[in-house]
């Protein structure tokens, strides 16, 4: 997924990480926008 979020021009600014619950990552759209992925584990 960080992948695709990169192919399509937006910037990753917080690597995955685990959280209780899941793990997540957080990105720039190509606008500046922060946005997140999460999943559970």
């Amino acid at each position: 997924t960080q992948d695709r979020v990169v192919a399509a021009g937006g910037q990753i600014c917080r690597e995955i990480f685990e959280f209780p619950g899941g793990r997540r990552f957080h990105f720039l759209d190509p606008s500046g926008n922060e946005l997140a992925v999460w999943s559970d584990k």
